[in-house]
């Protein structure tokens, strides 16, 4: 007569199948650092997660293109910083010129102030970022990303050049202390002009910086806020992983013991 399974075997087998999994589970906890790794897991709280996440995804991209308009308005600012470096100095040229009455001095003040004018509109042309200049003789612009969709701010660009700021090339300071006076007066207004523009640009960076810091701000809270819906507590993940291999081991210790049994039971029947 043949006999049937130990009920306690049948018992065991699922028994063993759900540590298995949980351990499994837990484990997967501790690898990923989420205890919600698909819609399977919480549908409700996958589903939040990934609509924050990609919110922040959205801001880190706008915060990346803000940080290359900052760039853009800091390497211009550094341009007019550096023009009115040049601009003072062409200045003590043209006081020297007319305080002295050497016209051969003059004259070779006078060349030297001109290549000054050149140094100028060498600087604006360099003054660029990423392939942005906002004080060349064609000044570009920056485009402003919103965190709305379609709303976009520019911000323009001022040409800085010489002929811009208006400083022509000088002439006939070679005993001519109008002549000079004229290039001092066109300085002074030149340096009014420049101020004014660098005063714009570092307003628009400082903006631009605070406007970039509180995108940042709202990328890491949404950030945060799917962490808290998605990630795991490793500790209770370990000490779940730990139990369930735990009980999956006296599972199979339990299962070997009821073959053993098993097997006596069958012995009692063998005809020696």
């Amino acid at each position: 007569m043949a006999l049937s399974p130990i009920a306690l075997t049948s018992s065991i087998l699922p028994s063993l199948q759900t540590n298995q999994a949980l351990a499994d589970r837990n484990l997967q906890r501790l690898t990923t650092g989420r205890s919600v790794n698909s819609q399977a897991d919480n549908a409700q709280a996958f589903t939040l997660a990934q609509g924050l996440l990609e919110r922040s995804g959205t801001l880190s991209a706008v915060g990346a293109s803000i940080g290359q308009s900052v760039g853009a308005l800091q390497a211009a600012s550094a341009g007019t910083s550096a023009i009115a470096g040049v601009i003072n100095q062409m200045k003590g040229l043209a006081q020297q010129a007319l305080s002295s009455s050497d016209t051969v001095q003059q004259a070779n003040l006078q060349g030297q102030f001109n290549t000054l004018a050149h140094q100028i509109d060498a600087i604006a042309a360099d003054s660029s970022y990423n392939g942005v200049n906002l004080i060349s003789a064609s000044p570009g612009s920056v485009a402003i990303p919103g965190l709305s969709p379609g709303t976009t701010a520019t911000v323009p660009g001022t040409a800085s050049d010489s002929s811009s700021l208006g400083i022509g090339a000088a002439a006939g300071w070679s005993g001519g202390a109008a002549s000079i006076q004229a290039s001092l007066d066109t300085l002074d207004q030149a340096s009014r002009t420049l101020r004014n523009q660098a005063a714009e640009l570092g307003g628009n960076a400082t903006l631009l910086q605070i406007r970039a810091g509180f995108v940042q701000a709202q990328g890491a809270i949404a950030t945060s806020g799917a962490g808290k819906l998605t990630n795991a507590d490793a500790n209770e993940a370990a000490v779940n992983a730990q139990s369930a291999n735990t009980y999956r081991q006296l599972g199979l210790a339990a299962l070997r013991n009821a073959g053993q049994s098993q097997e006596a039971v069958l012995g009692l029947f063998t005809r020696r």
